[in-house]
């Protein structure tokens, strides 16, 4: 059976109260002070049976009093469609006309129309009034709704306003998400002596069971539910459209204020900026600075238009804006707002959530803001853009996800098709990383121009990634190193970076420090040594050792002594024109003047460069292949 909210609508002391009672047999107005004064003052809930079963009806009476707009609007934010009372005697009111626009820009479109107290008009007037409302009605939320004349005192026409109010909710469809979870705004929050602090309001997506843990937002506490009920009969669970009351342990009553949601898991988080697609009422105006109520499911926040596109924006006209708060909200795209002018109160219009999480914008970027994709119309785009913000730290699909209001499932398929286009790369991190390919091509620029100006010196591993990826945090690192080594930007050695297609190192104390072995011959000094020689810092030397080793134009012997390769290139060169077939230890050491402490590393040195060959004590010279640089 599917759940329908119907909520009422209309000036006050027009018997919408009065009207709900008739229809299902419950007296909304509990409060003493409703009874003594006649007016309702506070949100009331009252299940209609649908005889054919199909639907689960709940009506949600609003106040109808002009200081009680807010508290209609947190009512209005969870129904899926309207009951507007009219009276026939007094016709559309100020509130009736507020009202309707607040389902406007709630963006309820369809219900019921009651012309209640038609008991004190005469007929031929009833008409003409039935007649001025749907003319009213015209191009607004409830265009085309059926007009029924009723009067709860007589009785009269209440049957046909049961039967439209039946007929409208069995054609409202609703789709289920399973990767939405369970989400609700509290617009009621007591305690009962027995159950502790309990919380009701209209299911806004997903499922609740008692025993589920939820996180009230934006508190950020937990709570369990200890019990579930739907129109005060207990149930073992309740869904979307549902008129639920909740249970809770865990949370005291002054910890939940109205507004407050709960959420079933997830990495759901609140924030102070909104990024709002706006359409303004005929009566509204909106211009950067501006301080407004901004109304979002049951709770109300005063706000600050932060950056808007146009500028300013006049009666009817539409836009986009960043709001700040003053104080935080949980919202994701796709979420209706209402905004209300502070003094005099008055709506001014509303709109969509387009981003919860916007990036800040200087006025002179203001026209961005035309360009932030509509997530509920063309997720992946909204995915690619996000992602592409993202930059060089990337975004998990977790954070993604919450930023939708969806669980992690719910993007597989988009971002499936963004990785299959190229557009996105997956860093096999923990949890995988999402990074643009926009994003990995400008760290490949970045990178190739640090290398530039470093020139043939290369850069410190530590300092190369500060300036290339100043961005990318801790776990992208060696994604984008492993990423410029694949394109071919860089080699890395001897702990310092350089351009893959950079000229061999030429800086002057490179330079030296190569003479210094060069000319140091078979005396093979340490880099320590060499960095006296030059009065150098004797880390950088060793450094450059490495680099030069690692360039071939030094050669690290017997893992203790270095010598340069001209050297080692005049040995080869030698034994090939020695004229001999082999050799053993002491005719080597004889023919070059070596100790055997250092004949012996530089043999094995040989072996490995396949000069020669070992065949027990003696050595052998090999060949070489045609084509081929001897000692190569």
């Amino acid at each position: 059976m599917r759940a329908v909210a119907f909520g009422t609508a209309g000036h006050i002391d027009h018997g919408k109260t009065s009207l709900v009672k008739a229809l299902t047999g419950v007296d909304c107005d509990r409060l003493p002070e409703e009874k003594r004064r006649g007016i309702t003052l506070v949100l009331g809930f009252a299940p209609l049976a649908d005889p054919l079963g199909e639907v689960e009806l709940s009506f949600i009476d609003v106040p109808g009093h002009e200081r009680l707009v807010h508290t209609m609007i947190a009512g209005a934010a969870g129904i899926d469609r309207a009951l507007l009372v009219v009276a026939a005697d007094e016709g559309v009111m100020p509130q009736t006309r507020e009202h309707l626009s607040v389902l406007e820009v709630l963006g309820v479109r369809g219900g019921v129309v009651a012309l209640t107290k038609a008991d004190l008009v005469a007929g031929e007037l009833l008409e003409v009034r039935r007649h001025e409302v749907e003319r009213y009605l015209e191009g607004g939320p409830l265009a085309g709704a059926p007009v029924i004349p009723c009067s709860v005192l007589g009785g009269s026409g209440v049957a046909a306003v049961r039967d439209a109010v039946l007929a409208c909710a069995r054609g409202v469809e609703r789709t289920e998400d399973p990767h939405r979870p369970f989400r609700i705004a509290a617009d009621r929050v007591f305690t009962i002596a027995g159950s502790g602090t309990v919380v009701t309001g209209t299911a806004h997506w997903g499922e609740v069971r008692p025993g589920d843990e939820l996180t009230a937002l934006p508190s950020g506490a937990s709570v369990r539910v200890r019990g579930v009920q739907v129109h005060g009969d207990v149930r073992d669970r309740a869904g979307a459209g549902e008129r639920v009351a909740l249970g809770l342990a865990g949370v005291r009553v002054d910890q939940l204020p109205r507004g407050e949601q709960l959420l079933s898991g997830g990495a759901w988080s609140a924030s102070r900026r909104l990024a709002v697609e706006v359409r303004l009422l005929d009566e509204g105006a909106l211009a950067e600075g501006d301080r407004v109520f901004v109304h979002i499911l049951a709770a109300r926040a005063l706000a600050r238009v932060e950056r808007s596109y146009p500028a300013a924006l006049g009666p009817g006209e539409s836009g986009r804006v960043i709001v700040h708060l003053a104080r935080p909200v949980f919202a994701v795209p796709g979420d209706r707002v209402v905004l209300r002018r502070l003094s005099p109160a008055a709506t001014l219009g509303g709109g969509e959530v387009l981003d919860a999480q916007p990036e800040r914008l200087r006025r002179r970027d203001a026209a961005q803001l035309a360009r932030l994709p509509r997530p509920w119309r063309d997720l992946p785009a909204t995915l690619d853009a996000w992602i592409r913000l993202a930059g060089a730290r990337g975004a998990t699909g977790a954070e993604l996800a919450a930023r939708l209001g969806l669980r992690e499932g719910g993007l597989e398929a988009a971002l499936g098709r963004l990785v299959a286009a190229g557009a996105i790369v997956v860093a096999r991190t923990r949890p995988p990383l999402l990074v643009h390919a926009g994003a990995a091509a400008a760290a490949r620029e970045r990178a190739a121009e640090v290398l530039r100006v470093a020139a043939g010196t290369g850069v410190p591993l530590a300092e190369f990634v500060a300036r290339a990826l100043p961005d990318s945090g801790e776990r992208l690192r060696e994604f984008f190193l492993a990423d410029f080594r694949r394109a071919g930007v860089v080699r890395e050695s001897a702990g310092r970076v350089f351009a893959a297609g950079a000229a061999p190192l030429e800086d002057a104390l490179a330079a030296q420090v190569a003479e210094v072995y060069r000319r140091a011959g078979l005396a093979a000094p340490s880099p320590g040594e060499a960095a006296a020689a030059l009065g150098a810092d004797p880390k950088v030397v060793e450094g450059i050792v490495r680099f030069l080793v690692d360039g071939k134009r030094l050669a690290r012997v017997g893992g203790k002594w270095v010598l340069h390769r001209q050297v080692l290139d005049e040995i080869v060169a030698s034994l090939r024109g020695w004229g001999v077939d082999g050799f053993d230890v002491a005719a080597f050491k004889e023919r070059f003047g070596l100790t055997r402490k250092l004949a012996i590393p530089i043999l094995e040195w040989l072996d490995s460069e396949r000069v020669t060959r070992r065949e027990g004590e003696r050595r052998r010279l090999v060949r070489p292949r045609p084509g081929t640089t001897p000692g190569a």
